[in-house]
């Protein structure tokens, strides 16, 4: 195969984006037998998905390369394996009828391997002994020992040839890190060309420091960046990317089989079928931040050094390439709801740049106490605020206490439901024991409920709670309250209502009329309830007076008109008549009571 140029392509440019890739640009020189691009096997995919070429002679590329299955294909047309080019009796048993020349100690034969054996050695032999069987040309069969002096040769060029092409789809296999690659081109001639492709890195990084002085705060981004393409970088131009891209890892190195559906058969088979983190500080930062220059786009914003960038392959940097300040960004924060004894040192960040801020860990340093904690930046839009917290201000010490009440505001009756309108009221206090020393504003964020109204003034409603502002002099303890109230609608069902229920609603009410309807329902109720004791009374005594009025009339019949005792019992058994009769009307004086009770109660509520 002819020779190809071995110069590698040139790094000139490099993009490291926040999707775990990098993009090369380069330059190299493409010529008659070719351009090498050596590839990383774990590079292979992406370089294939995202290859591209400027040529200014207008040629069809074309990449050839070898494929993953290279080795296996190569042997899969060779009549011996792999393992038989590193054993010289493997290749022989796998040779079986090829010609040869065999030459030890000045002996030549030539003829058609038949196979080797193994024979005994001789005492001062190491290591196994074995012959070469021989068929000569004139059919004689003869054998030659098989050692170290033993020089054996193929006589068939297609016989040299597979050994020679297994050899080097072996050679080439071996490189099993690297894959190969040669561009070449329709249009000949010696010529430069660019190329750029993507290939995995790791994600760069930002290590910000936020240093809080008397003119307010002032945050550092420092990249951390590492060479991993291999390549050393010589002046190249440096770019660092942010944005929530797509990245998609796919297959166009690996070998791919179609998965096909095995065909029913029409007739009954003939074979069988395979199935298959202080102190002080005793300096301030003063430093110069490397030029850079920003730009940004909808979703994403690049960061290109101005001065050229060397980096060996393997090695890292780290250096300053943002800086802003920012006002007033210093806060004493308390998350009600939290349960934390002590309020959070934080800073409340906002970009103030138009283009996205790249997410990364951030030191906080303050005068007078060195290390102040660290924290996690997100990536942040133009505008985008965020509060990142970063220790607690262990100086003061909050606790919180909740307390709700109910109070029924209206009620009315429709259609025999009792509607009720109910102002619920929560109150939080918030004690603050405040910082010895020093005054203190303390940042309250008090969590939003959903359905609940603020009622407390002074603050300034966000997306989830509800921010206060409170200054706490030194040494003092004070409360703030925090009111909120929900209005609620109740109905209920007055003609189902037990007693205890309707007395509670009825004690609850705040409308006079209104609850002198209740009160008169109350009566009426008890009323009722009493008739229907009394009629359970009555039913169980016309119940008795008719099981003793039947006894005595058995007792009659059984002893007949001749005994003493008859008249006397007849007589009771009239007397219990009466008495029926009276329990009956009584019962039915209860019961037309009861009916004029049910159309007073319905009168009353309305309901029907």
């Amino acid at each position: 195969m002819p020779a190809m140029a071995q110069t590698r392509p040139e790094i000139r440019a490099v993009t490291l984006s926040t999707a775990g890739l990098a993009l090369i640009e380069a330059e190299a020189s493409l010529g008659a037998e070719g351009l090498r691009l050596p590839v990383r096997r774990a590079d292979i995919n992406d370089f294939l998905k995202s290859l591209r070429l400027s040529d200014p002679a207008g040629g069809v590329p074309r990449l050839t390369f070898s494929g993953p299955g290279m080795v296996q294909d190569t042997f899969a047309a060779l009549p011996f394996g792999p393992e038989a080019l590193g054993d010289l009796h493997t290749l022989l048993a796998a040779m079986v009828g090829a010609p040869v020349r065999a030459v030890r100690h000045g002996t030549v034969m030539e003829g058609a391997v038949m196979g080797t054996q193994a024979l005994p050695c001789p005492p001062e032999a190491q290591g196994a002994c074995a012959a070469l069987t021989l068929r000569l040309a004139d059919g004689t069969l003869r054998q030659i020992a098989l050692d170290a002096t033993t020089e054996i040769g193929f006589l068939e060029d297609s016989d040299s040839a597979a050994i020679a092409q297994g050899l080097e789809a072996l050679r080439r296999g071996a490189r099993a890190q690297v894959v190969d690659v040669t561009l070449h081109s329709t249009q000949a001639g010696p010529r430069p060309v660019a190329l750029g492709w993507l290939q995995p890195a790791p994600l760069w990084k930002t290590a910000w420091r936020a240093e809080d002085g008397p003119e307010g705060m002032t945050l550092t981004g420092w990249a951390v960046i590492e060479n991993t393409t291999g390549q050393d970088w010589e002046d190249i131009s440096l770019t660092l990317a942010t944005g929530a891209v797509q990245a998609l890892e796919v297959q166009l190195y690996e070998r791919l089989e179609a998965e096909r559906k095995l065909a029913a058969p029409q007739f009954e088979p003939a074979f069988a079928v395979s199935q298959p983190m202080g102190r002080e500080m005793a300096f301030e930062a003063d430093m110069a931040i490397a030029p850079v220059v920003m730009e940004d786009a909808e979703s994403f914003s690049r960061f290109t050094l101005s001065q050229p960038v060397t980096l060996r392959a393997g090695e890292m940097i780290s250096l300053p390439f943002l800086s802003e300040a920012l006002e007033e960004a210093r806060l004493t924060l308390y998350s009600g709801g939290s349960g934390m004894a002590h309020p959070m040192i934080a800073i409340e960040f906002e970009n103030p740049l138009p283009l996205r801020l790249p997410a990364g860990v951030v030191t906080l340093y303050e005068p007078g106490r060195g290390h102040a904690g660290d924290a996690m930046i997100p990536e942040m839009a133009p505008g985008a605020r965020e509060v990142i917290e970063f220790a607690q201000d262990t100086a003061m010490r909050i606790s919180e206490r909740m307390q709700d009440s109910v109070q029924v505001r209206a009620g009315r009756i429709v259609n025999g439901v009792l509607e009720v309108e109910e102002k619920l009221e929560r109150r939080t206090a918030y004690r603050i024991e405040g910082a010895p020393l020093q005054d203190r504003v303390l940042t309250l964020l008090h969590p939003l409920n959903p359905g609940w109204q603020m009622e407390t003034e002074g603050g300034s409603a966000g997306f989830a709670d509800t921010r206060f502002a409170i200054t706490v002099p030194a040494g003092e303890t004070m409360t703030h309250e925090v009111l909120e109230t929900q209005l609620v609608s109740t109905e209920i069902g007055l003609l189902a209502l037990e007693d205890e229920a309707l007395a509670f609603w009825s004690g609850r009410i705040p409308d006079a009329g209104l609850r002198d309807t209740l009160e008169a329902l109350q009566e009426l109720r008890r009323e009722e309830q009493g008739l229907r004791n009394e009629m359970a009374r009555i039913a169980a005594q016309e119940g008795e007076l008719l099981a003793d009025q039947a006894r005595l009339a058995g007792l009659v019949t059984q002893l007949g008109a001749d005994s003493a005792a008859t008249p006397a019992r007849r007589a009771r058994i009239d007397a219990i008549d009466d008495d029926i009769a009276q329990a009956r009307a009584a019962r039915a004086a209860a019961q037309a009571r009861l009916a004029e009770i049910g159309q007073a109660i319905e009168a009353l509520v309305g309901g029907g």
